[in-house]
């Protein structure tokens, strides 16, 4: 693996987990391309709600929850948006959910938060 370590302007946050350590890094998005070079960089670029530069992309807890291994892409306003609203729903779980109740509410957090994020967008101006 290539060791770059750089803070231009433009640059990408990476962390990654080695051991029992989490490494953060920035790096330029030059830089970045030659470290993880199987990452597609154009897709990641833009948040996938509004479409602005996005700030944080990483595996979408929900999806996890339910053995799904999938990213999400954010910019720091829909981020922002996605993990109120995720949360004050998560908040109004019942206690004392089965483990099949709690996948089933999950799945439909997780088509709620798409509905409601895609509406959030369209009221703000940027969808």
């Amino acid at each position: 693996m290539t060791q770059v370590i750089c803070n231009d302007n433009g640059s990408a946050r990476r962390k990654r987990k080695t051991g029992d350590a989490m490494e953060k890094r920035d790096l330029c998005m030059e830089c970045f391309s030659l470290e993880f070079p199987d990452i597609d960089r154009t897709s990641a670029d833009r948040c996938q709600y509004c479409g602005a530069q996005a700030i944080t992309s990483g595996t979408d807890f929900l999806a996890l929850s339910m053995g799904v291994q999938q990213d999400r892409t954010m910019c720091f306003s829909c981020s922002q948006e996605f993990h109120r609203f995720t949360g004050k729903a998560m908040e109004r779980f019942p206690d004392g959910l089965s483990q099949q109740e709690q996948l089933a509410a999950i799945g439909d957090l997780r088509e709620l938060a798409d509905k409601h994020m895609k509406q959030w967008v369209s009221k703000r101006g940027n969808g």
